[in-house]
């Protein structure tokens, strides 16, 4: 006869199938935690309709809470709604009245998960989207790999891969477009990387004639060409010099110097920023480590493939580039080739003690800088962008954009055509595919991004594999725009329940009524020019380049490094100023007060002080 323990453990085993296999009912289901689909759920969840959201791992909060702690906020006048909220109880959480851009990873996730419970959120754990059943141009469920089943009126695809989008047999795209397609000039493969481009030639071979590692020999294609290279990704490492709490960088299992070559011939022209020229405070002596220059965390050429692998093939990915950036870590940190000042500076710096302790101290989400994205019957680009410079949305708007078209690089090669390759004498190493120009104003963000082609679904809505081309994602895929975007997503998931609709026949006068109550920024009215000043002779400052100083969080917009000089001068609370000539974004002046500190080298800026008359 079968024991009591036995039968016992084959009840529990049968009572797990039959949980697993009783669908979860719901009004709407958003899957993925990233910050752009808890605000789907968040907003879904006050309008009082019954709310799932579905997590693949169990560190929700997607790169906000992994590291991301600069937050790429561009102009903060457009930032509103709930995006707006979280920020200001960030800042509540540090005693301000104002909010607070800048991100200690534990305290985002907090917060997140605040307004999640507020807002009568149920979150399902490490549930990652196994498969969707579609009928009569309705997604009527998801089932994760764990077995559970989720029915709703209302999905959202909140996952920066495009997961349920692709399941759910929506058209979508990976990868650039060609420049002709959209009519985009910044679209398509790139003759050359705007910024974190080589200064200097570097041999891309070895001394057998071997290629380095990290370099591609695949050929670049034609300038202006499509192709299905995706930007680069990495780790936004948090790490700090607070010696109590601080684990200090190690050298990684089967670390081999002879695969830093590439970083060894580069830094012997320029001296690497430690730990990154790009390293920039987040609070309680936390920093958030971002990639910078040509050689840096941004691990190039291995980011294409991750948007259509399997969990296992990312997986993999995601050890990959754990692996290039602790190698990167120690190779600054003991290569002899460095100079004792890097190599001791370095020892200065770890990973933070009290983050991420679940996970070794390392941020669990990979920087997932762009996926899939949907094709819907319209296309954001950089083309309607500059269509709807000065033709407002009305109720069409969801929110608006500032940040720059921002696109990393996607390519790392062997430049050797001398008829192309006019930088050095070929052949030579080149990046390409980074993007950072802004679009020169404030612009509004259209409903209907959000939905797939009305002959494909009705009851969908993608916040994040939103539908854009790669050039007009590459302003939307801010963090404060996901959230700004699935705060709008989550409303109109909530009407379409409320109005039995599909998504695309939401009222529109309706869902601005809505946004604009819960304090959404759907426009800005220009305010009328001032009269035009008399010119002001130039104010005199020194210049110091290659240097980067402790400064303001506010920035004016400046054409030069004398403008710089000159809006410092007029400012009375300004004694220097950095200038930055390139990077995110560019042309910009960040003043300060006092005597300039926290001197750290840097590409691409100068120090202003202005010398007082």
């Amino acid at each position: 006869q079968e024991s009591a323990m036995a039968m016992t453990a084959r009840f529990l085993a049968l009572a797990v199938i039959f949980a697993c296999s009783i669908a979860l009912e719901y009004d709407v289901v958003v899957y993925e935690s990233t910050p752009g689909g808890i605000m789907t759920a968040v907003a879904a969840g006050r309008q009082g309709v019954k709310t799932a959201l579905v997590a693949a791992t169990n560190h929700i909060g997607g790169i906000c809470s992994s590291g991301l702690g600069q937050t790429d906020k561009g102009d903060p006048s457009v930032i509103g709604g709930l995006s707006l909220e979280f920020f200001t109880r960030n800042g509540k959480y540090y005693n301000q009245t104002t909010p607070m851009w800048n991100l200690e990873p534990h305290v985002a996730q907090a917060i997140f998960l605040e307004m999640l419970q507020e807002a009568h959120v149920d979150v399902y754990y490490n549930a990652s989207v196994d498969r969707a059943t579609v009928s009569n141009g309705q997604l009527t469920s998801i089932t994760t790999t764990d077995g559970r089943t989720f029915t709703a009126t209302i999905f959202a695809d909140g996952s920066y891969e495009g997961d349920l989008i692709a399941r759910a047999g929506v058209a979508y795209t990976v990868g650039r477009e060609a420049i002709t397609q959209y009519n985009e000039s910044l679209n398509g493969v790139r003759a050359a990387a705007q910024g974190h481009e080589f200064e200097h030639r570097v041999d891309p071979y070895d001394e057998n004639g071997n290629l380095l590692p990290f370099v591609s020999d695949d050929p670049n294609g034609t300038p202006g060409a499509a192709d299905k290279r995706v930007q680069a990704y990495n780790f936004r490492l948090c790490v700090t010099q607070n010696a109590s709490n601080r684990v200090a960088f190690t050298k990684p299992d089967g670390y081999d110097p002879s695969q830093w070559e590439l970083a060894r011939r580069y830094f012997n022209y320029s001296a690497p920023g430690v730990p990154s020229c790009n390293t920039r405070p987040v609070p309680n002596g936390k920093y958030d480590m971002n990639n910078c220059g040509p050689v840096s965390s941004d691990y190039i050429n291995h980011a294409s493939n991750w948007p259509e692998a399997s969990y296992e093939e990312r997986l993999d990915i995601y050890n990959a580039h754990k692996n290039y950036t602790l190698g990167l870590l120690w190779f600054l940190s003991s290569d002899p080739s460095l100079s004792e000042s890097v190599r001791s500076k370095m020892a200065t710096w770890g990973l933070c003690k009290d983050e991420f302790e679940e996970y070794g101290h390392w941020p669990p989400q990979l920087y997932v800088r762009e996926g899939r994205r949907m094709v819907g019957d319209k296309v954001f680009t950089q083309s309607y962008v500059a269509s709807i410079r000065n033709t407002p949305l009305g109720n069409l708007s969801i929110g608006m954009g500032s940040y720059n078209y921002d696109a990393h690089n996607a390519h790392r090669y062997v430049c050797k055509d001398p008829s192309v390759c006019k930088a050095f004498e070929v052949p030579y190493v080149w990046n390409e595919g980074d993007v950072e120009t802004n679009p020169g104003y404030h612009y509004q963000i259209p409903a209907w991004i959000l939905f797939p082609k009305r002959s494909e679904l009705s009851n969908l809505v993608a916040p994040l594999p939103s539908s854009a081309s790669h050039i007009g994602y590459a302003t939307l895929r801010m963090e404060p725009q996901f959230m700004i975007v699935g705060h709008a997503a989550g409303a109109i998931a909530a009407l379409a329940v409320q109005a039995k609709t599909a998504v695309q026949d939401v009222d529109l006068a309706q869902l601005a009524a809505l946004l604009d109550t819960e304090g959404a920024i759907r426009s800005q009215t220009p305010k009328p020019p001032p009269p035009p000043a008399p010119p002001a002779p130039p104010a005199k400052c020194s210049f110091e380049s290659g240097y980067d100083y402790n400064h303001e969080e506010t920035h004016w917009n400046v054409a030069s490094q004398q403008e710089c000089c000159n809006q410092c001068a007029a400012s009375s609370t300004c004694d220097f100023a950095i200038f930055r000539s390139a990077g995110s974004p560019a042309n910009t002046c960040w003043p300060g007060s006092g005597e300039p500190s926290g001197k750290t080298p840097t590409a691409d800026v100068a120090l202003c002080m202005v010398i007082k008359q």
